[in-house]
């Protein structure tokens, strides 16, 4: 197990504190359930086959200012199978 430090918006951490209370859980463990039955394996599959065609991977950003709009725009074409069968192909493997 590995421990890591992450920030998120006020909004995002009343989300995630509430629904880890209601659950008797901590919120490190509500996080990786979720990330772990998510997209997580999904996206990063993905993101994989992007950057063997693109041959580069992204700067690090972090979640403020402009940069927002261009993980989530990331986030987005990961998310959709803007390739059709080729991503669903991937996710088959």
């Amino acid at each position: 197990m590995q421990r890591t430090t992450i920030s998120l918006s006020d909004d995002t951490y009343r989300d995630v504190s509430d629904l880890a209370d209601g659950l008797g859980c901590s919120r490190s463990a509500l996080i990786e359930v979720i990330l772990a039955r998510g997209l997580l394996k999904h996206l990063k599959a993905r993101l994989a086959y992007a950057q063997s065609i693109q041959g580069h991977t992204a700067p690090v950003k972090r979640y403020r200012g402009g940069s927002i709009r261009d993980i989530e725009e990331q986030i987005g074409q990961l998310e959709t199978n803007y390739q059709g069968e080729l991503w669903d192909a991937l996710d088959q493997r």
